[in-house]
This record gives C-alpha cells, sequence and structure tokens, in this order.
C-alpha cells in the first residue's frame, strides 16, 4: 500500500474514532436514561401497596350493606371498620342508620357515644353513653368511659351514679372498683375508698393506680 493510501486509511480511522471525552459523555446520559427508563418500567410493572386488612374490610363490609342495606348488623360491621380507620363521619353515618331503626342497640350507641368524645361533642357523648347503660345496666365498657369522663371534670358525684349500679352487678371490674374508690377519696369518704381500692387489688393485684391510691391514703396494703 503506498504511503498516500495509508495516510487515508489512517485519517479514515482516526474520524471513525469518538474522542474519549465523547464517549464518556454518551455512556452517563446512555446510563441516566437508562436508570430513568428502569425507573418508569418499575414504576409500571410494580403494583402499588396491598391494601391493609381493615383496607380490605371495609370494601367487603361495603359490599354487603350494598347488598342488603337493612341489614343492621352489616351496618354495625362497616361501621366499626370505619371507626378504627378513623373515618368518623362515615362510621357515625352508620351508627345513625342502625339506630333509626333499632334506637336502643348498645352496640351502636356505645361506638357513636367514643366518637362523640373524641370529637369533643362532650355533652352529646355524655347522653349517648347513658342511654346505653339504660338499655343495658350492667354495660362495663360505658360505665367506665362516662367513669372517667367524670373524673376529669371532678363531677365525683355523677361519677358514682353512674358506675355504682353497674360494678355492683359487675364486682370482679378493677377498673370500675378504681373509679368507684376515686369518686369516695375525692367525696371525703376515705375508708369506703380504701375498700373499693382493695377490691380493684383483688381483682387486678398489679393494678400501679389503686396501689398508688393506697400510698396516698397512707394505708397498709
Amino acid at each position: 500500500m503506498s504511503e498516500h493510501h495509508q495516510q487515508q486509511h489512517q485519517q479514515q480511522r482516526e474520524e471513525d474514532l469518538v474522542p474519549a471525552w465523547l464517549a464518556a459523555l454518551v455512556l452517563v446520559l446512555l446510563l441516566a436514561v437508562v436508570g430513568v427508563g428502569g425507573y418508569i418500567v418499575r414504576g409500571l410493572l410494580t403494583p402499588s401497596a396491598a391494601p391493609s386488612a381493615i383496607e380490605r374490610e371495609i370494601v367487603q363490609s361495603e359490599a354487603v350493606v350494598a347488598r342488603a342495606p337493612d341489614d343492621t348488623a352489616a351496618r354495625l360491621s362497616l361501621g366499626y371498620a370505619y371507626q378504627r380507620a378513623g373515618r368518623l363521619s362515615d362510621a357515625i353515618e352508620q351508627y345513625d342508620a342502625v339506630l333509626r331503626v333499632e334506637p336502643f342497640e348498645p352496640a351502636a350507641l356505645y361506638n357513636k357515644g367514643l366518637i362523640l368524645l373524641e370529637q369533643g361533642k362532650d355533652r352529646e357523648a355524655e347522653e349517648t353513653l347513658w342511654d346505653v347503660l339504660e338499655r343495658d345496666p350492667e354495660h362495663v365498657l360505658a360505665a367506665k368511659v362516662l367513669g372517667e369522663y367524670y373524673a376529669k371534670r371532678g363531677a365525683y358525684r355523677s361519677l358514682v351514679y353512674a358506675v355504682r349500679p353497674v360494678v355492683e352487678q359487675n364486682e370482679s371490674s378493677a377498673d370500675l372498683q378504681f373509679l368507684m374508690g376515686l369518686a369516695y377519696e375525692n367525696l371525703g369518704r376515705a375508708d369506703w375508698a380504701e375498700a373499693r381500692y382493695r377490691l380493684a387489688l383483688k381483682y387486678y393485684p398489679d393494678m400501679p393506680e389503686a396501689r398508688e391510691a393506697l400510698d396516698r391514703l397512707g394505708v397498709i396494703e
């Protein structure tokens, strides 16, 4: 091959070569595109987060209510699912639907009372929880919530009025015994308070509040 041809061939090879800096730039851009593309593909192919158990329960309960809107048990279940999911207004809507059919249904009243308390609607909550006790005089949970409500407000006579009939039928409820003790202590009946605190410890030996109360009264456990 002549020298002239060799020079032409060498020049052609040099023109075919990509400068190193340009090759590096292309590689970076290519990786960036692949990275973005990979991200997009993953976004398209990867399913969204699976629904939680409570979300699945809501969907199932909604389907049941849609099929049988007069089924109060189904509405109670849906209301409770909404309540646990924090959808309080939706929960009350379901409880009210139940109460239109069964005005004194204890579960609907009790759960509605809890929501009203959470929403700061204290007076409505109080009335609703009293409706529970009028319907079910042994409803321990309603008595406990009302008792705690009155204790926070220093309404100890109201506490006794709400809790005593229930605790007389449920002596083993340490929570109610403690609330009774707290009421008597603040009403100046330390002897009655001590008796109630001891009953609370009888059924819940490790109840710290009852132990602290006895210490406060200066009596020996």
